[in-house]
């Protein structure tokens, strides 16, 4: 039996699927967190290898069975990475050919026509890369000062301290922040996070952003903005290094933060892109990221791209098991 197992590997959880050759899709399977940075390289290789034990059992096979992977993986950020990575993975079992990548790269590898462009990804922090045409890469992200979620909570939750000691406008997010918190008043809030240790997460933060701009706050639709702004420029930024103003090349937005959100965030980063290469093909992702991994895998084992490709598409869509992984009802 011949397969491919594409995964991607994140700081919250992990998604393997297994395929055949001819790009049919045959088993999923699911863990936890996979970024070596947070749990250890051992843990890390044993969730994605526990995540495609369980695609290649529902697939009929095993280890054994794979002629390629392909994995994206959060935590991949310097040249050392890969390799660690790779002796972790091969003490776990695996013996096939493995090509390892930051997950920065899948959803652009997934959306794009092309598999080939740029794309920015905003979830919890923010990643921002370009595959070439001849396949040769660029990403940056892990170090940048500002963008994604966590970022984004910190600016609901200034918002409201701002808003309560005067030094900014009244908002929504005020109401909405203690509602979810349970806290009396702002200052319980406060001084529950000063002294109490109390930490408001990005998974509340974000739907109350968001919810509060869909309704005309001028407080939320500015914090929206502002960060659809900031990941627009991390993508004009490699326009321009790569002198692609005059391309047409397709620019992928990916993320929770894009595809859950509602329009807001993404009209406001493809505003900003189009100023800088008004050609730009922009592209809110409706793949999730691991389709990319599958079809890195089916590339790299040397498969035709274009009806295999066809064929893992057209899989996914019949068996469902994605609809949550892309913001889908």
């Amino acid at each position: 039996m011949g397969l491919v197992v594409g995964i991607d590997g994140g700081s919250t959880k992990t998604i393997a699927v297994a395929s055949d050759l001819n790009g049919e899709l045959r088993g999923v399977g699911r863990g936890g967190p996979s970024n070596w940075e947070g749990v250890g390289i051992e843990q890390a290789a044993g969730v994605i290898t526990d995540a495609a034990l369980q695609a290649l059992d529902m697939a009929g096979g095993g280890l054994g069975d794979v002629a390629q992977a392909h994995m994206g993986l959060a935590g991949m950020d310097w040249s050392d990475d890969e390799p660690r990575m790779a002796g972790a993975l091969a003490a776990a079992g695996w013996q096939c050919p493995i090509s390892i990548e930051n997950d920065a790269f899948l959803a652009l590898r997934a959306c794009s026509p092309e598999g080939h462009g740029l794309g920015a990804t905003a979830g919890s922090g923010v990643c921002c890369g370009i595959i070439q045409p001849d396949g040769s890469k660029f990403f940056y992200g892990a170090f940048t000062d500002m963008g994604g979620g966590i970022d984004i909570g910190a600016q609901v939750v200034h918002a409201v301290l701002r808003a309560e000691d005067g030094r900014g406008r009244p908002t929504m997010l005020t109401e909405e922040v203690l509602a979810v918190t349970g806290y009396g008043s702002v200052l319980d809030l406060a001084r529950a996070m000063h002294r109490g240790g109390q930490h408001v997460s990005k998974r509340t933060t974000d739907p109350i952003l968001f919810s509060c701009a869909a309704k005309g706050d001028p407080v939320a639709v500015e914090i929206a903005v502002r960060f659809g702004r900031e990941l627009a420029l991390c993508v004009a930024n490699l326009i321009r290094r790569y002198r692609l103003e005059n391309e047409d090349r397709a620019v992928v937005a990916a993320g929770s933060l894009f595809q859950k959100t509602g329009p807001l965030l993404f009209n406001a980063f493809r505003e900003e892109v189009l100023k800088v290469a008004p050609r730009a093909r922009l592209i809110l992702a409706d793949q999730p990221p691991v389709m990319g991994a599958v079809r890195g895998a089916l590339m790299a084992a040397g498969r035709e791209q274009e009806e295999a490709w066809r064929k893992a598409q057209q899989t996914a869509i019949e068996r469902g098991w994605f609809r949550e992984d892309v913001g889908a009802a």
